[in-house]
């Protein structure tokens, strides 16, 4: 099964490029999947690393979550977890990737990654999270 595999996507950055504050982190950052055929049986496994700077050179978190398609569908998403995590960096950046596993043995085909800015850090340099 040969299929071309579109970038993940934050559906809930904002603005634009961002996860802030306002998203609520301590809640866990999605990250998902749209308009690829996949079928029950798949597996999507998305790589996650969280860095403490934009270049992605230092990066304190990283995650691996599994998701098991249980039905056909389109759509895949993942939350990214906050313990250990996300909140593991104030500011710097989210990279995600993933690879589908095809459940009838073809091989698997990794997508492109792709990066969005992470700032825990608010006006005046507090920095929120689950307290506040």
């Amino acid at each position: 099964m040969s299929i071309e595999l579109d970038f993940p996507e934050f559906p809930y950055e904002e603005p634009p490029g961002w996860i802030t504050c306002r998203h609520k982190p301590w809640n866990g950052v999605l990250v998902r999947v749209d308009h690829i055929p996949f079928k029950t049986g798949d597996k999507v496994t998305f790589d996650i690393t969280v860095c403490s700077d934009t270049t992605r050179q230092t990066s304190p978190a990283k995650n691996q979550g599994v998701v098991s398609i249980t039905a056909d569908t389109t759509s895949v998403s993942y939350t990214i977890p906050w313990d250990g995590v996300l909140d593991a960096v104030t500011d710097g950046s989210i990279t995600a990737f993933y690879t589908v596993t095809p459940v009838d043995g073809s091989e698997p085909s990794t997508s492109e990654a792709a990066t969005v800015r992470y700032s825990r850090q608010q006006p005046g340099g507090a920095v929120c999270g689950p307290g506040n």
